[in-house]
């Protein structure tokens, strides 16, 4: 009897392994797919004449952008400055595994929502003196700041963001914790700039 119970407990153990071994590799290739299907996206759109490319402040990589309306502004955006902004972003490959779809809209602000949202291209900085810890509470991601700093008030622009001046291999989350966007993810947003402040008008 005892015999009995170890086998079974053996098999069971087997079971749970190979099932788990076949999780992950299941997982592993989605996301090699993933990776490969976010890079084809990427690089058609380099290859599109349509799409002129920026490189980054810090030379970190290059975005690529198409003007969908110029705007009337004179002066392009300061790395000092806020700028008020309706935009759209959406994911541009599949990832079944995540059951997410290419155009699925991970977040966006569009004149029918209301006011637009104030982006600051520089990070600021806040010390809270109870937790003793530093905080950023203000910039935005590469591919943003690349885009924003050659943008003038009314310019509306398509612009594609390579995982490396976007959300990294980590991706990010929501407030409630749940995956938004994957890691490794190209991605691509409609901005337009409706207002730009100096910071000393804020």
């Amino acid at each position: 009897m005892k015999k009995n119970v170890l086998f079974l407990m053996t098999i069971s153990i087997f079971c749970c392994y190979v099932t788990s071994c076949s999780d992950d590799d299941v997982m592993a290739e989605h996301l090699n797919q993933w990776m490969l299907d976010n890079i084809n996206a990427f690089d058609a759109i380099k290859s599109n004449p349509e799409y002129k490319e920026l490189l980054s402040p810090g030379n970190e990589g290059s975005i690529y952008y198409k003007v969908l309306q110029a705007g009337t502004g004179t002066e392009t955006i300061k790395y000092t400055s806020t700028a008020d902004c309706y935009y759209k972003g959406w994911l541009v490959a599949d990832y079944p595994y995540y059951n997410l779809n290419a155009g699925y809209v991970f977040d966006q602000r569009l004149f029918d929502d209301g006011v637009p949202v104030n982006f600051s291209v520089r990070e600021t900085y806040s010390y809270d003196e109870t937790s003793g810890y530093t905080y950023q509470t203000g910039g935005v991601i590469v591919g943003w700041k690349t885009a924003l700093q050659y943008m003038v008030k009314g310019d509306k622009w398509e612009i594609w963001i390579p995982y490396q001046l976007g959300y990294g291999k980590e991706g990010a989350t929501n407030d409630t914790g749940s995956l938004l966007i994957p890691g490794y993810s190209t991605l691509a947003f409609e901005i337009e700039v409706v207002e730009v402040w100096g910071i000393d008008d804020l």
